[in-house]
C-alpha cells in the first residue's frame, strides 16, 4: 500500500477560458461593466449594470446611453465621455439610482477602448459602489471643517503637535500673539519656536509629562516677550493623545491669554506679598477672590483688599504701606467695611470674608 504524500500542493487551477472570463463578469461580477462605441451605443453589459435598468443583457445591446439616462442626465456626463474619447483615461464619483430609484455613490472609471491599430472605438464603463465609504468620508470632512472653525473662533490659542512636539497646525490667534506664520513654523519643533523665552521650564516640563505617558492632559504658564518687547502672559491647557497601544500619536495646547488679568492684579497688589514668580495662577486666584468678595460682600474694591489683607494676618500700618496709601485712608476702609457688614470688630470682618471662600 502506497504511504499519502505529506505536505503535497494542491494542484493548481487551469487557465480560465475566455470564455468562463465572459461568463464570469458578465453574470458573477457585482460592479456594473459597459461598453459603449463611438455612437455611445451599447455594444455589451453584464447583469449588474444591467440590474440599474431592470433589464437582462441581451435586453440592453443597441440602446442609446442617451435613450437610457435622458438629456439631463446626459449633460454633465458628456465632458467625461468627450475626454475618453481623445484617449484619456477619466475617473469620477456619482451618484447611480438602483432599481428602486435609491440612490448610492459610486467611483466611475471610464477607459478607452481601442482596435488593433491603437484606435479609440468606444469606451470601457466600470463602476465600484462606495456608498458607505462616500458618506463616511463626506462626515468627517463635515466633522473636520467644523472642528476647525471652532479653533479658529476660539479666544484661545490652539496648537497641534506631533509626538515629537514638531508644529503641524497653530491657529490664526495663536499666530497673531506668538508673531508667526503658519508657512514659516510648520515642521519646527516648539521648543525651538520659543527659545526666546527665559521662563519656560513649566511648559517643557508639562509636555515632557505629556511625551512620556504620566499624564493625559496639564496645565503650565508662560510669560514671553513679544517681539514689539510687549509681555505676554500666557496660561496652556495641554492634552495628549495616545494610539491603541499607548504610545502618545500628538499634542494639543489651548493657550489662554491673560496678560489683561495679569496686570490688572499687579495694579490691585502692587506691593503685596509676591507669589512665585513662576505662579501666574496665584495672581489671579487673589484677584478673582477679590472680585468674589465685592459681589457678595458689597465692598468697594478698595474695602475688599484692604479685608483680603487682614485675612492674612497683616497690621494696618503694614496694610498701608503694601498699598501705597496713608493710615487713616485704611482705616476709614476698614470702617466702612465693617458697617456695610453691620459688624463691629476686625476679626468678625475676617470670618466674614473667609467664609466667601
Amino acid at each position: 500500500m502506497t504511504a499519502p504524500v505529506l505536505n503535497a500542493k494542491p494542484p493548481r487551477p487551469a487557465l480560465l477560458s475566455a470564455s468562463l472570463v465572459e461568463a464570469l463578469i458578465t453574470h458573477d461580477l457585482s460592479a456594473p461593466v459597459a461598453v459603449v462605441d463611438l455612437e455611445l451605443c451599447l455594444v455589451y453589459t453584464n447583469a449588474a449594470y444591467a440590474r440599474w435598468f431592470q433589464r437582462t443583457p441581451g435586453e440592453m445591446a443597441g440602446q442609446s446611453l442617451l435613450t437610457l439616462y435622458g438629456p439631463d442626465h446626459m449633460a454633465p456626463l458628456q465632458a467625461h465621455l468627450d475626454r475618453v474619447l481623445q484617449g484619456e483615461v477619466v475617473h469620477y464619483q456619482r451618484q447611480v439610482p438602483d432599481a428602486l430609484g435609491v440612490p448610492s455613490w459610486h467611483n466611475i472609471s471610464l477607459s478607452p477602448w481601442h482596435d488593433e491599430e491603437g484606435n479609440v472605438i468606444g469606451i470601457v464603463n466600470v463602476a465600484l459602489r462606495v456608498h458607505e465609504l462616500k458618506v463616511t468620508a463626506d462626515a468627517l470632512r463635515v466633522a473636520n471643517q467644523r472642528l476647525a472653525s471652532h479653533m479658529e473662533n476660539s479666544p484661545l490659542g490652539v496648537l497641534e503637535m506631533d509626538a515629537d512636539l514638531t508644529l503641524l497646525h497653530c491657529s490664526s490667534r495663536a499666530s497673531q500673539w506668538f508673531g508667526w506664520s503658519l508657512d514659516q513654523v510648520r515642521g519646527r519643533a516648539l521648543p525651538e519656536l520659543l527659545k526666546q523665552s527665559q521662563a519656560q521650564g513649566p511648559l517643557d516640563a508639562a509636555l515632557k509629562r505629556l511625551r512620556s505617558g504620566q499624564e493625559l492632559q496639564n496645565r503650565a504658564e508662560l510669560t514671553l516677550v513679544q517681539h514689539d518687547g510687549a509681555t505676554l502672559h500666557t496660561v496652556w491647557f495641554n492634552s495628549a493623545m495616545t494610539q491603541p497601544q499607548g504610545q502618545v500619536a500628538s499634542i494639543m495646547s489651548q493657550v489662554e491669554n491673560v496678560t489683561e488679568r495679569v496686570m490688572a492684579a499687579r495694579q490691585l497688589w502692587p506691593q503685596a506679598p509676591q507669589s512665585p514668580p513662576d505662579s501666574i495662577a496665584s495672581l489671579l486666584d487673589r484677584s478673582d477672590f477679590l472680585a468674589k468678595i465685592c459681589a457678595t460682600l458689597q465692598l468697594t474694591p478698595a474695602e475688599a483688599r484692604v479685608a483680603v489683607l487682614l485675612t492674612e494676618g497683616h497690621p494696618l500700618k503694614r496694610i498701608a504701606q503694601m498699598t501705597d496709601l496713608s493710615i487713616h485712608t485704611v482705616r476709614s476702609q476698614v470702617k466702612s467695611a465693617l458697617a456695610k457688614q453691620n459688624l463691629h470688630r476686625q476679626v468678625d470682618l475676617v470670618r466674614r470674608v473667609m467664609s466667601v471662600r
